[in-house]
Parts: C-alpha cells; structure tokens; sequence
C-alpha cells in the first residue's frame, strides 16, 4: 500500500507543477489527496495480507480469496479491481450454488501468456483454468481489455463452487453452462461462435458426449467455443423446464455418489438420458 499511495503521490505533484517555485513541497502535499474512489475498495476488502514487491509482484488476501499477481503499477491497479470482482461475484455464487471452499479460493494472475501456457497447457483464448480451490488465470490486464474481467472470475469460481457441491462428479456440459449463467455470459458466448457458424465447416450442434470430451480437452478453439455455447444453451433449456433448486439437487446427488441416473430420477423425474434429450432438443431449435 505505501508503494501505491507514493505513486499515486508523485504523479499528483506532477501534474499541479512541482518544478514551479510559486508551490513548494509542503503546499503540494497539503493540496494532493487520494481519491476515495482508489482508497475506499481496499478499505473494504478486510484484506489479512496485501504485500508488493517490485520484483516478485505482489499477493492480496482475505478469508475469502488469496490473489497472486505480477509486478507492475498496471498490475496492481487491474488486482484491486480483480479482487472486488472476486468479492461480488462471491455473494452471488453463495447465494445460488453453495461456498465455493472452506476456505480460500487462491487465484493467481499470469504475468504473460507464454506463463500462463506453461501453467495450464491453455492458449489465449481460454482465459483460466481451475485445479481444485486454485484458478490460474490469463494476465489480468488482458482480461479487463477484452472486457471479460468480472464474468470471467465468477464463472471460474462457479466452477470451483461446483466442483466443491457435487464431489468432482458434475458433467462437463452442466457445471460449464450453469457458471455461463451465474455469470450471465450468454451474449458473449453468442457473438464469439458467430464467426465458425459463418464458415459452415464445424459441428455446430454437437452430441452431449462429444461435448464432455471437447470440454474436458478444451484444446481446438473453435469446437470448445461451440461447446461452451451449447452447454450454456442446454443449462439455460434445464432451468427453464426446472429450476436451480433441483439442479443442486442434482449435484448434491452426485456428490453423494449416486450414479446420473438415479440422480436425475430424484431430481428431475426423468432417467439421465431423457434429461438430456428434453435438453437438448430444445438447443437445437436455437442453432
């Protein structure tokens, strides 16, 4: 914090002319003072630990959530902003899947892409990818200009929320659809298959179990776009013939170890295999 507000300190006398002799030290200072809009965030994170080094970067944390990001005052700047994304988004995840950890979710921001491909053998185009209670994302700043910065760390969390509620047991499809809509990632998901819709040489309505695989590989840019697509269409299908309520139900059945179908048929009073057809048939009117 003390690195931060000097910053912000000698660029204030800067800019209000500290080379003219009419202002001297002690009138600048008198005059400078932080905005709350940069103060007032951090005040009410209830950070336990917020350490910079210029070097190493810097590591932000609550009981919540532990962020790790790279040096750099661009960098601390998008980790303030990412951590109150992390803390709205934790409000709405409680509210409709569950606590996402025990907990600490730990998040650590990629200090380049060529970092963030060696961590998760992901490319750009897949801005984080999670392991148990830790998301590793793309460099953040990437993510504020691609404007996906907020909807891409709550889907990411929903995703450890889910994970967490159903043992590891949720199918691909469900867990990435129901964290689009918690997300409310819909509109983008529809505008970035518009370009392979056009080209007319890609499955655009794959089978349920060509997509688990798909999005458990989630190597080929265009199929896992596709099928990020279809499986928000499908959860958004699920909640419309049910709702939340009996999703997490769902999910709670197959945390419990029951197998899919015993769990829809509690759930949704249909076998898993018809769950998926009245889901399904549903998406394939909107390709």
């Amino acid at each position: 914090m003390r690195r931060f507000s000097a910053a912000l300190l000698i660029l204030a006398l800067v800019l209000g002319g500290c080379g003219k002799e009419s202002k001297d030290e002690k009138t600048a200072e008198q005059e400078f003072r932080i905005p709350d809009s940069l103060l007032s965030p951090l005040d009410g994170y209830k950070l336990t630990r917020d350490y910079y080094h210029p070097i190493s970067g810097g590591v932000m944390a609550n009981a919540r959530f532990e962020l790790h990001y790279p040096p750099g005052d661009i960098a601390r700047y998008v980790a303030v902003k990412s951590f109150g994304a992390a803390l709205d988004a934790y409000k709405k995840i409680s509210r409709d899947i569950g606590a996402p950890a025990d907990g600490r979710v730990y998040m650590i921001g990629s200090k380049d892409l060529d970092e963030y491909t060696f961590l998760t053998r992901k490319e750009w185009w897949y801005y984080g990818s999670v392991t148990g209670d830790t998301i590793y994302f793309e460099p953040l700043d990437i993510m504020l200009k691609r404007t996906i910065l907020e909807i891409g760390i709550t889907n990411k969390i929903a995703q450890v929320a889910l994970n967490r509620r159903s043992k590891g047991q949720i199918p691909n499809w469900l867990r990435e659809g129901l964290a689009s809509h918690v997300a409310e990632e819909g509109v983008i998901l529809s505008y970035q298959i518009v370009q392979f819709r056009k080209e007319g040489i890609y499955e655009m309505n794959p089978s349920p179990e060509d997509m688990e695989k798909t999005l458990e590989e989630a190597y080929d840019m265009p199929s896992t776009r596709i099928a990020f697509y279809n499986a928000y269409l499908m959860a958004e299908n699920l909640l419309s013939i049910s709702d939340m309520g009996h999703a997490m139900e769902f999910i709670d059945y197959l945390g419990e170890g029951k197998d899919l179908d015993t769990a829809s048929r509690k759930a949704f009073g249909m076998d898993y295999s018809s769950l998926l057809s009245a889901v399904k048939a549903e998406v394939a009117t909107e390709q």
